[in-house]
């Protein structure tokens, strides 16, 4: 098995785009779906819901910095994303966090999440919140702090989001899936 890591991007998308962006995915929430939790987490944030296919065309940079990181990094059998995919929008308001947790799912008997993407959708900086991985020690991923940055890491990678101090923060978060493990 291959050390686990994971990848960043600065500057993926700009703050026109993340406007252009934020208010797409709230013109076209997903009202019937309820967000679970990872086993024994604690989660505080708002998780609402929207299709890749309604927000596709703002997602090409991200969905291919995605898909390039899994090919030279990873290279995890991928099933293709469709637009009926649901996709994952967080809001974390001060005080809210995330304890750690893997993303997985026991729902599916053919498929496992394989790799998490995530793209910082916040409209200004903010203080606290940030994303940790664990890999043996407790990793700051500082880097995507910024707006518009992204980060992709193996889903069976333990992580957290520290609470938000002061500010709003905003991601977007696609669940790579494929075939299962073996």
């Amino acid at each position: 098995m291959r050390e686990t890591t994971y990848s960043f991007a600065k500057n993926l998308i700009n703050k026109t785009q993340i406007n252009e962006l934020n208010k797409l995915i709230n013109e076209n929430l997903v009202d019937n779906k309820q967000d679970q939790k990872a086993t024994g987490a604690i989660k505080s944030s708002q998780v609402k819901f929207v299709r890749l296919g309604a927000i596709h065309k703002y997602l090409a940079p991200f969905i291919d910095f995605c898909i390039t990181v899994n090919n030279t990094k990873f290279g995890f059998d991928l099933h293709q994303l469709t637009s009926h995919k649901l996709i994952n929008f967080n809001t974390y308001k001060e005080g809210e966090e995330y304890s750690w947790h893997i993303d997985a799912s026991s729902q599916s008997p053919v498929s496992d999440i394989k790799l998490t993407c995530l793209l910082n959708l916040s409209e200004e900086n903010y203080d606290g919140g940030e994303l940790m991985l664990f890999k043996g020690k407790e990793i700051k991923c500082t880097e995507f702090n910024l707006p518009g940055s992204a980060v992709v890491f193996p889903s069976f990678t333990n992580h957290k989001v520290n609470k938000l101090k002061s500010g709003s923060r905003r991601t977007l978060a696609i669940w790579m899936s494929g075939p299962k493990f073996r």
